[in-house]
């Protein structure tokens, strides 16, 4: 579903990064699931939960984007000591990896409301927020591919 056919080094490894199948995964998955081993699924994983509670509760929005915010430093801190400082700086320019992984957190938190509240699957609203997810998936898939190839 969200693929394309680029071989990366394997997650879990110094200066590997996790591909878009297992972020969107983790975006759905538990705490203590085994499949979040790598700490950057473990921090989309609680991004996820941001989101969702953030549409679950307007009035604790500040709090929950400060905790965000945190969680994006450190993807991004971890990137930054985990691939050579080249790579990072001169692939990424456009923005963080930590506030690619947020976006595709919130797409996701979106894109899953949306499916268990319409009153059809088939509605257009829902097509277009996992649409939106997937176009995500396949930034980070050209982002960190080519952060890769330069380290």
């Amino acid at each position: 579903m969200f693929v394309r056919d680029r071989a990366l080094p394997a997650t879990g490894t110094a200066g590997s990064l996790p591909d878009q199948r297992e972020l969107v995964a983790a975006f759905g998955s538990h705490e203590g699931d085994p499949s979040c081993d790598h700490p950057m699924l473990g921090w989309a994983r609680r991004l996820a939960v941001l989101h969702r509670q953030r549409r679950g509760n307007p009035l604790a929005t500040a709090g929950i984007d400060c905790r965000r915010a945190e969680l994006v430093a450190a993807i991004d801190t971890w990137v930054a000591t985990q691939l050579p400082r080249r790579s990072c700086t001169e692939h990424l320019r456009a923005g963080s990896l930590g506030t690619t992984v947020d976006r595709m957190a919130a797409a996701h938190a979106h894109a899953s409301h949306l499916l268990h509240t319409a009153e059809k699957v088939s509605d257009v609203r829902v097509h277009a927020a996992w649409y939106r997810l997937a176009s995500l998936a396949d930034e980070w898939t050209d982002l960190i591919v080519g952060a890769v190839r330069k380290a």
